[in-house]
């Protein structure tokens, strides 16, 4: 009886980490995703771009590292890998990030309705630039809880994977 439930446990407990890693995977794509729409809405809109699409070296430049930071986490989860603690890293990062050159009102920042929707001429492209800000905040927001609650669950079974 008590093999059975170790059996049992081990087992739901790798479906639970598989579950998680689906998650992982497909909001780490989804974030990938809306940021590379993000990055190309700033040149587009050519306003708070930076180098390699202007001559200055500007926050959009140190942006472009989440790629370098967030395609091994993508690699490394669809080859099985459970690092729930580097999405939650990169992804806590990257709301940080985002928050602070988006919101909080210091010199250069931006301003969402002022420096992106106000851009555009039409009404609808301003609408889905900030549509697509708004779905990087909430797939990263997701990550983030995601993957916090994959590294309670490993821990709570006490397995050593989800680092």
């Amino acid at each position: 009886m008590n093999a059975n439930v170790a059996v049992n446990t081990g087992t739901a407990g790798a479906r639970g980490r598989k579950g998680y890693r689906r998650a992982l995977l497909g909001l780490a794509t989804a974030a990938t995703i809306f940021s590379l729409l993000h990055h190309a809405d700033h040149v587009v809109r050519g306003s708070h771009s930076g180098w390699p699409f202007e001559a200055e070296v500007t926050p959009f430049t140190f942006s472009l590292v989440v790629y370098a930071l967030i395609l091994p986490g993508i690699y490394w989860t669809a080859r099985g890998r459970s690092i729930a603690g580097y999405h939650l890293f990169v992804a806590v990062g990257g709301l940080l990030m985002l928050g602070f050159v988006h919101f909080v009102p210091v010199g250069g920042h931006e301003a969402p309705i002022a420096d992106i929707y106000a851009a555009y001429a039409s009404p609808a492209a301003g609408a889905l630039a900030l549509a697509i800000l708004a779905g990087l905040l909430t797939s990263v927001t997701l990550l983030a809880l995601v993957a916090l609650r994959a590294r309670r669950a490993a821990a709570q079974e006490g397995a050593g994977d989800a680092r």
